[in-house]
């Protein structure tokens, strides 16, 4: 029987993330890709709370998505596509998107222009902002059509469609150097 007064070893304390068995490799990983979601955050945040008040041609800016074009373009196509499908769901929850069709808009068109940026251009800052601003048109260009199909728009209003792409060409180049480092960190899990 032991007694009061006798040495007891600390009770074991352990958090959340202890249990989890990560390697480092892919604690740099995950660092990644909640990096890339305070981006998305901050895009959103400025998009919802500041940018919302100044209209130019009856449209504002769309950050969100081409934050989310931005950061696909950067990653490879499986991975860049199952970001963008997480992505543009929390977008569409938020409030903010034009409506659930985003989801599939998004993902499509992030899949099918990395793949084409993958294949015909060579890697680096021209190749994922102009990806990038592409990627932005053509889904400002299929959320007109989807507007104009059922009804909520008239072919008037194209110019409140065409100031997001636009704002994107100047958006893309700014937040591709912050982007571009939260890539460099972590490498391929599977290289371990």
């Amino acid at each position: 029987m032991a007694k009061k007064y006798e040495f007891q070893p600390d009770k074991p304390y352990s958090t959340w993330l202890s249990k989890l068995q990560l390697t480092r490799l892919q604690r740099r990983q995950v660092l990644k890709w909640c990096l890339y979601a305070l981006v998305l955050l901050i895009l959103s945040l400025l998009q919802d709370v500041v940018l919302c008040r100044f209209r130019f041609f009856g449209g504002t800016t769309a950050l969100v998505p081409c934050g989310i074009f931005t950061i696909c373009m950067l990653e490879d196509t499986q991975q860049g596509s199952v970001f963008a499908l997480v992505a543009s769901c929390l977008f569409v929850l938020s409030g903010a998107a034009p409506g659930a069709h985003v989801i599939v808009l998004i993902t499509a068109l992030s899949v099918l222009i990395c793949a084409i940026q993958q294949t015909y251009l060579q890697p680096g800052f021209l190749a994922v902002v102009f990806s990038s601003v592409l990627a932005m048109a053509l889904y400002e260009l299929a959320v007109f059509g989807f507007c104009l199909l059922v009804g909520q728009v008239t072919v008037g209003k194209y110019m409140s469609f065409v100031v997001p792409a636009v704002s994107c060409l100047a958006v893309a180049p700014i937040i591709y150097p912050f982007v571009k480092a939260i890539h460099g960190i972590g490498g391929t899990v599977w290289n371990e």
